[in-house]
């Protein structure tokens, strides 16, 4: 074997070869890619972030090199857990999902950096597979077909006066927020319009209710997930 390439095995004094280290990483972030795919494929909502998807990268080789690290070093891992107690982590995470990818990405992390690869592989490709299949068979999800977001600022308190126009023109509908700042109240409903109602005729009628601001009627299309 040339000298060179046993320098390259025999570069550092760890007990892991440097060419084992260096693929461990690259596996790592190939593993972190697959994720990442994933997230996008089943992303919904408008919280998409560029530097999370960066984070997801980070995450999965940061923590293969970590395990090397602490890999049968118990004075390593001390020494990791002090460093890791000073960081404070201050950014909220607006989907409870992308805590799950997150997970995903450091526990794929966590089996190439311990030597684990058939687990990383086959958990890689099984989860994938299960989490694809979820988004396309939107389990979990409750959809209100046709159905409208209705939003309305008032001054004051006239929710009475909105149950009534809304069962007129609704054929189904339910309160999803009310906030109250103030002299000012919000109201958010969940709907779906009664056969041959239109939606600027509802818009219409809650606008002439008296104290009545701002009126908002969103719809996704075909259906709203709330």
């Amino acid at each position: 074997m040339p000298d060179n390439l046993l320098n390259f095995y025999n570069l550092t004094s760890t007990e892991l070869s440097s060419a084992i280290i260096v693929f461990n990483i690259l596996l790592a972030f190939g593993c972190a890619a697959v994720v990442v795919w994933v997230y996008r494929l089943t992303h919904r909502g408008l919280s998409y972030s560029q530097s999370f998807l960066v984070t997801l990268f980070m995450v999965g080789g940061i923590s293969s090199v970590v395990m090397m690290v602490v890999q049968q070093n118990i004075v390593g891992a001390f020494a990791l857990l002090g460093a890791f107690s000073l960081i404070r982590f201050r950014t909220i995470v607006k989907d409870t999902k992308d805590v799950a990818f997150v997970f995903f990405s450091l526990v794929e992390g966590v089996a190439v950096g311990t030597n684990n690869y058939a687990i990383a592989v086959i958990a890689l490709i099984l989860v994938s597979g299960l989490v694809l299949l979820m988004h396309r068979l939107r389990l979990g999800r409750k959809v209100l077909s046709g159905g409208y977001i209705l939003m309305v600022q008032a001054a004051g308190s006239d929710g009475g006066r909105l149950e009534t126009v809304l069962d007129e023109y609704a054929e189904s509908y339910h309160a999803l927020h009310v906030k109250k700042a103030g002299e000012e109240t919000e109201y958010s409903f969940a709907l779906r319009l009664k056969e041959g109602r239109r939606p600027d005729e509802l818009t219409d009628a809650v606008k002439n209710i008296i104290n009545v601001r701002v009126v908002d009627l969103i719809t996704g299309k075909e259906s709203v997930e709330y």
